[in-house]
């Protein structure tokens, strides 16, 4: 029996050892894909489409509690309060943007290629969505109407990335995170 108990330590202690080792390859396998400039890009366009969207969808979930309430001293609340948040949201999400910005430009691409002009396509994007922010950080009320070249850049974005030379799960990636 004590000799039994001694095994299940050492087997147990081994089946750990494979385990860890397993995971690890497995870990190391999922960073080596990651890692390739095509993910890493594309991990930067899904941070910034994030952070498109939560603005978007909290700007627009606000307007639509707005336009809710029937009570009018209620809309005029919801609407001040709206109006005294945007600059805080619209910062936040400028942020981060900027971020995702910094991250997609430290791609390093050959320059002239497919990828690189997807990249400055949606760089391209990403600076009028960052001007769409400043906007609404002096401005509250710009809300209201986006401007047409935040959506003029991110038809370019798509485009660009549909002419790149990405494998088949970059490109069905692409597609999930520029769907409209």
């Amino acid at each position: 029996m004590l000799n039994l108990r001694s095994h299940r330590v050492m087997l147990s202690a081994v089946g750990a050892l494979v385990v860890a080792g397993a995971g690890s390859g497995i870990a190391w396998s999922q960073a080596e894909r990651t890692s390739e400039p095509a993910d890493v890009l594309l991990d930067a366009v899904e941070h910034s489409e994030s952070t498109m969207r939560d603005y978007i969808d909290e700007v627009s979930g606000r307007f639509d509690e707005i336009e809710a309430t029937s009570d009018v001293d209620e809309k005029e609340e919801l609407a001040a309060a709206l109006m005294t948040d945007v600059p805080d949201l619209a910062d936040e999400a400028r942020s981060g943007v900027l971020g995702a910005k910094e991250d997609a430009q430290a791609v390093s691409l050959a320059d002239g290629g497919r990828l690189d002009a997807a990249r400055d396509a949606y760089v391209a994007h990403m600076d009028a969505w960052i001007a769409e922010y400043e906007r609404a950080i002096v401005a509250p009320a710009s809300v209201v109407e986006i401007e047409p070249r935040v959506n003029s850049t991110f038809d370019q974005a798509v485009a660009a990335f549909e002419r790149s030379d990405l494998d088949s799960g970059q490109e069905r990636r692409a597609e999930e995170l520029l769907a409209e």
